[in-house]
Parts: structure tokens; sequence; C-alpha cells
């Protein structure tokens, strides 16, 4: 076995490494005493490990075996599967460190990506109110013949085997211990969600103890109360200690700009969220939604809620942005995916003939795609004016940001 600092590394190789930067994905990169760059993940600038070699190629891959020189803002992990679970990436990071990183990775990404960006218009990262116990909702991998319930290690398609998740609710504990006793083992992947009124749900198996049926989650912004019944198909955001903390800030958004608020639009609706939250502040809000299902929700929602101006249609926002009113403000949120070639040019185009919309409001969960979204707006005439992050995603190296753009 080589343990020494070559040039050229074989697979199961081991060796010492310095590490230099973390990078996006929270990928770390290191190199050896002559140079040589290797990658691997959850340790810390300027710590000197030892790692093993697992892949050479397009570069060189390793797992960390010892860490032989740790930084002083090391911590211990939360959580026991810390460095095997790929779900965290951040752990052995103090909290409000955790944040600085994200923020680097941002800034780094956005110079990089646009040209003359100008990164103090991206603000700190906005902390979540829990750093453990947030998620409301997780998928849970199974392997049925080998009785393992859990998350694939990062980068392989090994299952992990574990009894808690340190970032799910306590609920959502709780029912995975009891799915591990019950007499039937899960035959397939399965999701439980909770809501912050303690209900529970198992989807996409049978359980002895718990219901495979809709939730309702109630959501209290300042003096404001929405209830929200999710479908398990149905999107809804897995921080319910943020949700609020987010929509007040696209709240505030809306409600000092100085456009016209006779019609909102939001595109990439969901189960109706943004759009209820901001229906004081608008005359009338339309929304488009893709998901029959989440549309289905939206429009019991607005039943629930007794919401009078808040209209959800169903269809490929990309189908409806030609020909549908648009006003002075409009606030998207789409998937990972981010926006349609041809929806941003159609607002292009609607700009330049109608001038408006005048005001964006882009919320996203994927920085990559909404670079890229940005890119193709400012060409079109609109300006970044602010780009806030928040940590919906404690421990990992996601965020939710939201960009505002003007014309």
């Amino acid at each position: 076995m080589n343990i020494y600092n070559y040039t050229m590394l074989n697979k199961y190789d081991e060796v010492i490494v310095k590490v230099e930067e973390i990078l996006k994905e929270a990928l770390c990169e290191c190199t050896t005493e002559d140079g040589t760059k290797v990658y691997t993940r959850y340790v810390i600038p300027d710590e000197v490990v030892k790692v093993k070699i697992f892949s050479t190629k397009p570069y060189y891959y390793g797992d960390v075996v010892e860490v032989v020189s740790p930084s002083p803002l090391r911590v211990q992990p939360a959580c026991k599967y810390f460095g095997q679970c790929g779900g965290c990436d951040l752990q052995m990071l103090p909290y409000r460190e955790q944040l600085k990183v994200k923020k680097q990775i941002l800034l780094k990404e956005f110079q990089k990506e646009i040209e003359g960006f100008d990164v103090s218009i991206v603000e700190d990262v906005v902390p979540s109110p829990k750093e453990l116990n947030y998620r409301n909702s997780v998928m849970f991998r199974v392997d049925p013949k080998r009785k393992k319930i859990g998350f694939l290690k990062r980068d392989t398609n090994i299952l992990i085997d574990i009894d808690e998740c340190k970032i799910s609710s306590e609920f959502i504990n709780y029912a995975l211990k009891r799915v591990r006793e019950q007499k039937n083992f899960p035959p397939h992947v399965f999701k439980v969600r909770s809501t912050n009124t303690g209900d529970v749900v198992v989807n996409q198996i049978e359980t002895e103890e718990f219901e495979d049926r809709d939730v309702i989650e109630k959501v209290r912004v300042g003096d404001m109360e929405f209830s929200f019944k999710i479908s398990r198909e149905s999107f809804f955001q897995v921080n319910s200690y943020m949700i609020p903390i987010w929509l007040s800030h696209i709240r505030e958004e809306v409600k000092k700009s100085k456009c016209d608020k006779s019609l909102g639009l939001d595109l990439y609706a969901g189960v109706g969220l943004i759009s209820f939250f901001v229906s004081d502040l608008f005359e009338k809000v339309i929304g488009v939604e893709i998901s029959r299902t989440s549309v289905r929700n939206a429009k019991e929602n607005i039943a629930m809620n007794n919401i009078k101006n808040v209209e959800i249609l169903e269809g490929d926002v990309a189908s409806y942005i030609d020909t549908m009113p648009v006003g002075d403000i409009v606030i998207v949120d789409p998937s990972r995916n981010g926006i349609e070639v041809k929806v941003i040019n159609s607002i292009g185009e609607r700009h330049k003939r109608e001038g408006k919309p005048r005001k964006i409001i882009y919320s996203s969960c994927n920085y990559e795609t909404m670079i890229r979204d940005l890119k193709l707006l400012i060409s079109l005439g609109y300006r970044v004016e602010k780009v806030i992050p928040f940590d919906m995603f404690p421990q990992t190296h996601h965020l939710e940001l939201v960009a505002v753009l003007s014309d």
C-alpha cells in the first residue's frame, strides 16, 4: 500500500493532503506536498488529513481515514452517521461557520459565472431558528432483503442503515422507530411527513400505527395565519421554522415596492403558500402550477381559508405566460431545474411590449440554475438589486435564495 505523496495515485492508495477550500456541493479541494489535487469531503481548510483514494477519474477522489492535524474550528458532529450517510455535509463545523462557508461558496459562484457581478448585493445568510430536527418531511430508502432503512452514502449506491436522522423532526424519528419495530418490514421507499401541530403520516407503505393521507399544516407570519392541505405528491418547503422568515422577506419586497399592485403573478405556485401570504398586498393574485395534485390542494386551501382574490391555474407556466395578464410584479419559485428559457424570453418580450413586469422576485433552492437564469434576465435588461440567502437546510450545502430584480 502506498502511503506517500506521489503525483500519480492509484485506487486504494493512502495519501497525506492539506485542505485548501470547500467548493460547491461541499466538495473539499486538497493538495499533496507536491501540489497534486485530491478531492474529499467533511474536512476544513488548513487541516491535514489522510485520504484513501477511491476514484482516479476524472480527478483523484478519496475518503478521509484520519484527521492528522485538526482545525481549531472542528466540532464533534451531532449525528453518529455523519460522514457515512450522504444527507449532511457540514456538521464538522459550528453553525455560524457553516453560514460563512455557504456564503463564500455562493460569492465565488456568482463572481465566476456572471461577469462583473457586484457581490456586495449578496446579503449574509439568514440563519435557521433550529439547526437540528427541522425537517418536516423525509423520503427513506429501503433494502428489504438486508432489512435496512436510511440514506445513500454520498457519491455511491451504498445504503446506510440509520435509526434516527438528526435534521428530521422528532415526530419523523418516532415514526421511523415504529416502522422498524413493526412486523411487516417496508418493501420499498416511503415518505414520512410531520406538521408543526404534531400530526405524522407515513406515505407509500402500510403501517400499523400511521395513516397514508394528506396533512394540514398551519403557517403563521405576523398576524396572518393560513392552513394548507398537503398531499403526499405535493411540494412544501421542508423547514417549518424558516418558512415564516422567508415569507416575511418576500412580503417586505412586495410591500415596499412602488410598482402597481393591481395584479400579482405567482409562477410555480405549488399549494398556494406564497400566493396566500401576498394576497393582502395585491388586488388579485394569479398562480400557475403544473402539478395536478398541488393545484387540487391549492383550490381546497383557497376554500378552507376563505380567500377571495387568489386564483390558481393548472398547467405549464410556459403555456400560459404569453397570453395571461401580467402585472408589475412577478414572483417565481420554480423547482431545482429553474425557469424554462421560453418563460424568461416571454417575460422579456412582455416587458418590451407592455413595460411589465417591472419587478421579479425569484426564489430558488438551486443557485446554479438561478445564476443561469439571472444571466439571461440581465441580458434582457433586468438588474439584480439583491440576493438574500436563507439557510432552509442547516448542516447541508443547500440554500434557499431570493433574488430581487427590477427593470
